[in-house]
């Protein structure tokens, strides 16, 4: 009988002991890391980019700030594209078919 006890009372314990967790404190949102390019003059926002127009800036979370660039004006600035866009070896657009995932900077020219 002590030893039907003993097991219950450790059964017991190992069920309390893992209902407690610690609290972690995690990001309710992963920042997406983007690079970033700024766009020749010209190319309209949600349209494809040539490469040839997009001067690699920086690899980021958080879009770089440039002069003469605003928001919500009609032509690309400063535009975010994901890893699969982007060449990583020269920092070049992969072709010139792609389009930006995000477009924070622009202009009107």
């Amino acid at each position: 009988m002590k030893s039907k006890i003993l097991g219950i009372f450790a059964i017991a314990i190992a069920l309390s002991a893992s209902a407690f967790t610690v609290k972690t404190n995690k990001p309710l949102h992963k920042n997406t890391s983007y690079a970033w390019f700024k766009v020749s003059s010209g190319i309209a926002v949600g349209s494809a980019t040539p490469k040839a127009d997009a001067m690699y800036v920086d690899d980021s979370s958080t879009p770089p700030t440039e002069s003469g660039c605003t928001a919500n004006l009609s032509n690309q600035c400063i535009s975010g594209f994901d890893d699969s866009q982007v060449n990583p070896t020269t920092h070049q657009l992969i072709n010139d078919s792609q389009v930006a995932q995000t477009t924070p900077y622009t202009r009107n020219n």
